[in-house]
């Protein structure tokens, strides 16, 4: 923008906007905090733009009122605002909130800048201080959102956060540019670097907000995905999701010719425990035993529960002999660990089918298949143990009564 095009430009009328502006952006976030409640840090960023919006109409009255309030209180205002916002973001991403800080941030703010009005009048060291003060919190805001994350929060993320990084650097670099003669001959107060600031704080928070909301919308689309996609009692994944990523797993191991194992668990008289201390315990035994199976899988491995008490593993990378060591450990770990209840303490174990796809090929329904014979076999050998699939051979009678048998194992009492 040219110079004569700032010079056209009223600074008082741009104040006025921006203060309207404020007003509209405070309006919008409280709508949006009805919808989604107190969560997100929406609170924050609505009552932190509610501050600094009622500093700017403290500040933009400087000729009308005294100047502790349009210049103490109003810096004041806008510290604790921006502070507010900034502890929003913490929010947002589940940190820490320290809420003294913003308070004690303002109050250092206007004691300074009262002592620098009243006791020692000197416009150039308020100009820096609320230019450092409020700069300052715009670049914490920044460092918030400028985080690794998915796409697509990364893009509503880094958008608010470049707008709020280059905001925080016009502000800090405010009193450098001034003592450099950018502001011309005209007080600190108007000129260039004022236009260019109020003009800047408009875009920023237009941007910001925009950036917000894009932030909720993708937070609660993520949220949506992951209940669309887990079992509710558990956390697993539930059968539709388990078979869609297992079929993604599968595809993409057959392609880089990488072995793969699918692992059947089943929990061992599942329907006495049940009945004996009734279903709410039962449902706890089965978060138990995620929980438990959980401690011994990598981030790459899936989870899903198949049905009733029945889960499905799926480890890339691992072969027949390293996977059942998985599931060893994680039979014993099961076994070994208790889950005690307000009167009794259930004792659970489980059984456990392994297949991989050195004998069982890339197919999830003949994976699945193999893994359930298998568990059928340590089911009829005794329960709380693991069973490898056999490879396929000759016999394939016996192969084929193996799977006949396990499609009649839930009439069992398993």
């Amino acid at each position: 923008m040219s110079a004569h095009m700032l010079a056209d430009l009223d600074l008082k009328t741009l104040t006025v906007t921006l203060t309207v502006v404020t007003l509209a952006i405070t309006l919008l976030l409280c709508l949006v905090g009805w919808q989604v409640g107190p969560r997100h840090g929406m609170r924050y960023w609505t009552l932190g733009n509610l501050a600094v919006m009622l500093g700017l109409l403290l500040n933009i009255n400087q000729g009308h009122i005294p100047h502790s309030l349009s210049i103490v209180l109003a810096n004041g205002l806008m510290t604790l605002g921006l502070g507010v916002v900034w502890l929003g973001l913490r929010n947002f991403r589940d940190l820490s909130q320290p809420q003294w800080m913003p308070m004690f941030a303002a109050l250092v703010t206007m004691l300074l800048l009262w002592f620098f009005r009243y006791q020692v009048d000197n416009l150039p060291v308020r100009y820096a201080i609320s230019s450092l003060v409020l700069g300052g919190f715009c670049l914490l805001c920044a460092a918030e959102l400028l985080v690794p994350t998915r796409a697509p929060m990364r893009t509503a993320s880094w958008f608010s956060g470049l707008i709020a990084l280059a905001y925080g650097l016009i502000l800090v670099a405010r009193p450098a540019a001034s003592l450099a003669g950018w502001n011309g001959p005209a007080d600190l107060l108007g000129g260039p670097l004022q236009l260019i600031t109020v003009l800047g704080a408009i875009a920023a928070q237009i941007g910001m907000v925009s950036g917000f909301i894009l932030m909720i919308h993708y937070r609660n689309l993520d949220r949506l995905r992951a209940l669309s996609e887990q079992d509710p009692l558990t956390g697993a994944l539930n059968r539709r999701s388990l078979q869609q990523q297992a079929e993604l797993m599968l595809c993409r191991t057959r392609l880089s010719n990488e072995p793969i194992t699918l692992i059947m668990l089943d929990a061992d008289h599942f329907k006495r425990i049940n009945d004996e201390f009734g279903h709410q315990t039962g449902d706890e035994v089965l978060c138990h035993l995620v929980d438990q199976t959980r401690l011994h899988l990598r981030s790459r491995d899936l989870l899903g529960r198949f049905g009733g008490e029945e889960f499905v593993l799926l480890l890339p990378g691992l072969n027949s002999l390293s996977a059942s060591q998985v599931a060893e450990r994680i039979r014993q770990s099961i076994s070994d660990a208790a889950w005690p209840t307000h009167k009794h303490t259930v004792n659970i174990t489980v059984s456990l089918g392994v297949a991989c796809s050195e004998h069982h090929g890339y197919d999830f329904t003949t994976l699945l298949g193999a893994a359930d014979a298998a568990l059928y076999c340590a089911k009829g050998l005794g329960r709380n143990r693991v069973e490898q699939a056999q490879a396929p051979g000759d016999a394939a009678q016996e192969l084929v009564a193996l799977r006949l048998l396990s499609h009649f194992r839930h009439n069992l009492d398993v």
